[in-house]
């Protein structure tokens, strides 16, 4: 810690100013050099007869401008001057490994994103108007290059059909709050996706769970579901389910549409996993375009900073959809569909999304390795897999070692609607880990675990 030489001028500027602009000074003739920690906020004021209020003011000012950080509970140093002050922290935590959440596998986009950045900004005209409102509907162009993009991955898609969203969930959000009631009732896989759960809780919905095989849903007990429960929708992850990674044949697919139609229930199809498989059967929206509401999104093919959904919507809730979506956030940002358009039309996604298939595949065979022998269920251009416990390990025991041993996994209770049962199964999402090194290490406990079950107590 230094204290600073700082003379103050009381009939000048406002004595706080005055001293931040006294430390941008020092910063950049490298008087004061970076990593150098400030004196406490008492310390200098009590050197300079000022309040400690006035320092604080001071020491945020300076804070603002880049020049220093304060770290909590460490004091307050100045800052690396090459570091952007907007910079996030790393979402690494020491000692832990989390094979919790389905992101995209860590991979290098900097250099695509900067390219579609400079073109944007190389035509000033566009982007000014990008800055104005725009229709709910979104920019007609940016709709057209998406339609095209998803015909390249096998998705017919109507550009008049489609509706940019902030992101799949929030797609979710539109679908539930469009077209459901307090009250309602959502039918969904007997495992399936939380964030759903917690939307239709937020709602007042109940989701009511349909018997599944290695498939998926089953249609004869979709049937019987929909004469219980009088559903106003049926949720549907075909491809790479979540969590049991499951991939719907073509005839089941067709089967299922079958019901729906017979009893005039709306499909909502979540696609989100859908284009990761290097091949998958048609899409549900591919089948019967008037009787699905399809779901996708960029943040598992593209970028999950983005924040961009999109919805492809049977022709009668087009009008719908649009007035939620401008109840909701008038407009999604054109800045982030015009970015999103660039790298559709210019390859950049499809450079990202071979790479996501590549790198997964990779880390895929690396957990081979080590879990070679156990009972899990993946698809190797997939991000996460369905894990069957040995039978000497309990779900909890289980889940009480992972946590000892700074593994994040995701529990079977997750994934099933309250008042059900959750086998002893755990999701693994294999491309959480920010690197291979990291991957490896945790898939060596993984596999340390499963091998050395606890000890039986024996009972009388």
């Amino acid at each position: 810690m230094t204290i600073m030489n700082i003379v103050l001028d009381k009939q000048g500027a406002p004595l706080y100013r005055q001293i931040a602009d006294a430390i941008t000074d020092k910063v950049q003739r490298h008087e004061l050099m970076m990593g150098t920690k400030l004196p406490t906020h008492r310390a200098l004021a009590d050197a300079l007869g000022v309040t400690v209020g006035t320092v604080t003011r001071a020491y945020a000012e300076a804070e603002r401008r880049g020049i220093v950080e304060a770290k909590v509970g460490a004091g307050t140093y100045v800052s690396d001057s090459d570091k952007p002050h907007w910079t996030f922290a790393s979402p690494e935590r020491p000692g832990i490994t989390s094979f919790g959440y389905n992101v995209p596998p860590a991979i290098n986009r900097a250099d695509l994103f900067s390219d579609a950045l400079q073109q944007l900004a190389s035509h000033p005209n566009e982007l000014n108007n990008l800055m104005l409102y725009q229709p709910p509907s979104g920019i007609v162009r940016h709709r057209e290059i998406l339609s095209q993009w998803l015909a390249q991955h096998s998705v017919i898609a109507d550009a008049s059909r489609l509706l940019f969203c902030s992101g799949a969930q929030n797609a979710m959000q539109l679908c539930l709050l469009t077209l459901c009631r307090a009250g309602d009732t959502i039918l969904a896989d007997k495992f399936t996706y939380p964030g759903l759960m917690s939307l239709a809780r937020q709602l007042q919905l109940t989701v009511k769970p349909v018997d599944m095989d290695d498939e998926g849903m089953l249609p004869d007990s979709l049937q019987a579901a929909c004469q219980q429960y009088q559903p106003r929708m049926v949720y549907l992850t075909p491809t790479l389910q979540n969590p049991t990674t499951a991939i719907m044949s073509e005839s089941r697919r067709k089967a299922l549409i079958n019901v729906c139609q017979t009893q005039q229930l709306v499909i909502v199809e979540d696609d989100v996993n859908g284009l990761l498989p290097r091949e998958r059967p048609q899409p549900f929206v591919n089948l019967a375009p008037d009787d699905v509401i399809y779901i996708g999104g960029m943040a598992k093919t593209l970028a999950p900073g983005l924040r961009l959904g999109f919805l492809h919507l049977p022709e009668r809730f087009y009008p719908q959809f649009v007035n939620a979506l401008q109840n909701h956030s008038w407009m999604i940002s054109p800045l982030l569909t015009a970015m999103a358009a660039i790298l559709l039309e210019n390859g950049g996604a499809n450079q990202i999304l071979e790479t996501i298939r590549t790198e997964m595949e990779q880390r895929w065979a690396l957990l081979q390795q080590y879990l070679g022998n156990a009972d899990l269920r993946f698809h190797p251009n997939g991000f996460h897999g369905w894990l069957r416990l040995p039978d000497e390990w309990s779900l909890s025991e289980f889940l009480t070692a992972c946590k000892a041993q700074g593994l994040e996994i995701k529990s079977s209770e997750l994934f099933v609607p309250a008042g059900y049962s959750a086998p002893p199964c755990v999701r693994i999402a294999v491309s959480a880990p920010p690197n291979r090194e990291t991957l490896e290490n945790g898939c060596q406990q993984l596999a340390q675990l499963l091998a050395n079950p606890p000890l039986s107590e024996f009972a009388m």
